[in-house]
């Protein structure tokens, strides 16, 4: 016992223990600065929407390349698996996916055989996909959803390989990921599948199934990974942190992600919504209770849902509305304002998501300001634009969403400041362009529900016809088929009226717009 506390109160030890205890400081200091920084890019969106290929007509024949191109669009593969920040190739990876641990790039999935799969077989594959494991041996991070993909058929999965096999090849090198440290080494992922991937608790979901019901099953809980987004994750001491590890209990009960709540899709938000309703938000990008789909499910519509077939939708409609599971108890505090909004609203108003006002500054929220108190509180409870109804907390009383109101006006409320005056820019042809590629072009240009595609003269004859008002009217107003502000809520009337002479120019070119 002397001669330890001799050897502890020897200089040289004490210079030691302080080393040690610095660079561990040091150390947790750094990793908790690298994961804050990726808190706040997390909530980033993209909005670029990117087009499936084309596959050799020859292929289209092959029954099991049909299931499988069926079934990628079905899981949005694209939307992972291509890097549309940089408008690259679809299924060429790249795509930066930020998350508070750093940053994942997704693989190439293209069958060229030095940068893509086209080198694997079809049991590594199955392995990728069924066990969350590469063609290397090493672990998948769960932003790779094969927490889903596990549970699906093994047939469904040679399928999927099959059309990947059949598009055409892209040689592009994978990019690096670019993880804080320790989160950088893979077997770190072995403690995670421990406590959160169990495939051999999960049933196998049906080859083909039949019912309304088991095709709703099938789709979400397999290729669809619908609770990735929407069931609340466990999480290391703030839900800003989420491990990617869906809470069973609250299935589907509304989750959080790339700054936008991903609300209720279950029994309790669906419950007394008619079947219609539902397939309009995937067909229609109409929310339930009102407002316009935004943010990543606007991606899941153009990359996946609008692609499936009527019974199909019916039927993920159809088990939405079966799902029974608890809800996530509200947040507590002296404060019920300040919880609801941290746990519900901050979703969106701390980062500006979706066009939402950002909390705290004045010159985004002087808009809102203007309207009463009632009409603001009515907007919030009802949904308004692309706002869900109540935020997607449900189970909240009026009272209750009355008081999120109240506490993220408190610090703007009764400001002068406004917003400054915009420098107003003359829009061009260009910007009409740009607008319609950004919004118009998810229905135009592939002639959705009949929308005709700019430069196809006969397809747009009705609307030249009616003249430029009457059209700009339809659209505005949502007639004659078309969504609501061209279900661009964000879109100003200029950015709305350039994108229509850009839409009218290339298809009456006997026309001249340019007055409008």
């Amino acid at each position: 016992m002397n001669r330890l506390k001799k050897i502890i109160a020897h200089p040289i030890f004490k210079m030691i223990a302080v080393i040690v205890l610095v660079t561990a400081a040091s150390v947790g200091t750094w990793v908790i600065h690298n994961i804050s920084i990726n808190m706040v890019k997390a909530a980033q969106p993209d909005n670029m929407l990117p087009w499936y290929p084309d596959y050799p007509t020859i292929t289209k024949t092959n029954p099991q390349i049909e299931r499988g191109a069926y079934l990628v669009k079905m899981g949005d593969c694209m939307a992972c698996h291509t890097n549309t920040a940089e408008k690259g190739q679809p299924f060429a990876g790249g795509l930066a996916m930020q998350t508070p641990f750093g940053k994942l790039y997704s693989p190439n999935i293209t069958p060229d055989k030095d940068t893509g799969i086209g080198h694997w077989t079809e049991a590594q594959f199955i392995r990728a996909m069924k066990e969350g494991i590469s063609e290397k041996g090493h672990y998948y991070y769960p932003a790779f959803p094969y927490l889903y993909f596990s549970r699906m058929p093994v047939e469904d999965i040679k399928a999927i390989k099959a059309y990947l096999d059949a598009i055409p090849p892209v040689k592009q090198q994978n990019r690096s990921n670019e993880m804080v440290w320790p989160f950088s080494i893979r077997f770190l992922q072995l403690p995670w599948r421990l406590m959160f991937f169990h495939p051999q608790a999960k049933d196998e979901l049906p080859l083909n199934p039949t019912t309304s019901l088991d095709i709703g099953r099938y789709i979400v809980e397999g290729p669809g990974h619908c609770g990735m987004c929407h069931t609340p994750s466990w999480h290391i001491l703030t839900e800003n942190l989420p491990l990617g590890a869906p809470i069973q209990k609250y299935a589907l009960a509304g989750g959080k992600v790339q700054g936008y709540l991903a609300p209720a899709i279950n029994q309790s938000n669906f419950g007394n919504t008619s079947i219609d309703e539902i397939v309009q938000v995937f067909t229609q990008d109409h929310l339930v209770g009102g407002g316009n789909v935004v943010g990543p499910m606007a991606e899941v519509n153009h990359d996946s849902l609008r692609y499936l077939t009527s019974s199909d939708l019916v039927g993920v409609a159809t088990y939405l509305k079966s799902v029974k599971s608890e809800s996530p108890p509200k947040p507590k505090g002296s404060n019920a304002g300040k919880a609801l909004y941290e746990n519900y609203c901050s979703g969106c108003h701390a980062a500006g998501a979706g066009g939402a006002p950002r909390y705290g500054d004045a010159a985004a929220w002087s808009q809102t300001l203007q309207l009463s108190m009632s009409k603001i509180y009515e907007n919030a409870i009802k949904g308004i634009n692309g706002m869900p109804a109540k935020g997607t907390c449900l189970s909240c009383t009026d009272t209750e969403i009355q008081q999120a109101v109240d506490y993220m006006i408190a610090p703007v409320k009764g400001t002068t400041a406004t917003a400054a005056p915009a420098v107003v820019k003359k829009l061009t042809r260009e910007d009409g362009k740009r607008i319609y590629i950004e919004n118009c072009s998810v229905c135009h240009a592939v002639g959705f529900k009949g929308a005709p595609k700019p430069g196809d003269i006969a397809a747009f004859k009705p609307a030249v016809d009616a003249g430029f008002i009457e059209t700009y009217k339809n659209v505005v107003t949502g007639s004659k088929g078309h969504p609501v502000h061209g279900a661009c809520p964000t879109c100003t009337d200029d950015e709305l009226i350039v994108a229509i002479k850009y839409m009218l120019d290339e298809s009456a070119p006997n026309k001249n717009y340019n007055l409008w």
